[in-house]
């Protein structure tokens, strides 16, 4: 078993670097969460992370700093939960203060804005690749798939607005 101080410093080097490389919003976020923390650490099993996704969906906020909040607390306690959810958030944070000051002071410039469309479809990707992984963990049945396909073609997003 590590030291208090060892799992700290585990969850602030991990949740710092997901928090600085992982593009495409929440599934993907969850995605590379569930690679790091139940494949390659092992700090939850893959029942338990699931599990995990599921509840972290039911309640407001984004899903993923939740999954990340509550590693940290099962991993180091409240300590835990502080420093993963610090670490996890304070990247992202810094990173959209700087994008939001660069798009306001040079946005208009063609070269910022090329750049701006350039990377749109590779978030496409990334988001669609981390789908595609955790789908596979997840959907442990072509009933379930069923299932999941139907939730999410009555889901809210593809009903047509009102203008």
């Amino acid at each position: 078993m590590d030291s208090p101080r060892r799992q700290l410093l585990q969850l602030a080097r991990l949740y710092l670097k997901l928090g600085t490389i992982a593009f495409g919003g929440p599934a993907a976020h969850i995605a590379m969460m569930e690679d790091e923390v139940v494949r390659r650490r092992g700090w939850l099993d893959r029942d338990e992370f699931l599990d995990l996704v599921g509840v972290s969906s039911l309640i407001p906020g984004p899903s993923s700093t939740e999954v990340a909040i509550y590693v940290g607390y099962s991993r180091a306690g409240l300590p835990g939960l502080l420093v993963a959810g610090a670490c996890f958030i304070l990247p992202a944070m810094l990173m959209a203060a700087a994008l939001a000051w660069t798009y306001l002071r040079f946005g208009t410039l063609p070269a910022v804005r090329g750049a701006l469309y350039g990377i749109k479809p590779v978030v496409i990707a990334i988001v669609l690749q981390a789908l595609w992984r955790l789908g596979r963990t997840a959907v442990k049945s072509w009933l379930l798939a069923l299932v999941g396909a139907g939730c999410a073609a009555a889901g809210p997003a593809s009903r047509p607005t009102a203008r």
